[in-house]
């Protein structure tokens, strides 16, 4: 008989669901995600208000900048940036920081009020027809066509007959 608790351990949740996202081909904007989360913490203000992590490669981080002052502020930061960053999160030496202005400016993950409930009920919306639509796919790959499903409606592919969106009224 199989009991529940009983001195057996565990796996953390965080490490569960970082091996699902690799498995998704996620790691990278996980990796981005945690890049910005240390970015507000280890530059602390103002920098962190007027500048961003937009974007991460293998050979690059391009950091978004508020505007053509911060732009020029921050490549004149560079190194102490980079020791910074360092600090916090393994970077290969040979990563290039490049700083863009972005308009408009806006950080990821800052949705608040009414809009964090919209987006929060278009996502729900999202998840349900990517459950309808994975339910006629065989059991052993509904999961995994669940989540490619989720991943074009997200991007804003239309999944209808002929594969065109409907014209917009």
């Amino acid at each position: 008989m199989h009991r529940p608790f009983s001195g057996e351990s565990f796996i953390s949740l965080g490490r569960v669901s970082r091996d699902f996202a690799t498995r998704m081909g996620w790691e990278r904007d996980l990796r981005l995600a945690d890049l910005r989360r240390l970015w507000r913490e280890t530059m602390g203000d103002p920098i962190a208000r007027v500048s961003y992590p937009l974007s991460l490669s293998e050979s690059e981080i391009v950091v978004a900048c508020l505007s053509p002052l911060w732009k020029r502020e921050l490549a004149f930061l560079e190194a102490e940036v980079r020791e910074k960053l360092v600090r916090s999160f393994p970077l290969p030496d040979s990563l290039t920081l490049t700083f863009r202005v972005v308009r408009p400016f806006r950080q990821e993950g800052k949705i608040d009020g009414p809009d964090r409930a919209k987006e929060s009920k278009k996502l729900e919306l999202l998840w349900k027809r990517a459950d309808e639509i994975a339910s006629a796919l065989p059991e052993p790959l509904r999961e995994r066509g669940r989540a490619f499903v989720l991943g074009q409606l997200l991007s804003g592919l239309h999944l209808g007959e002929g594969g065109r969106r409907p014209p917009r009224s």
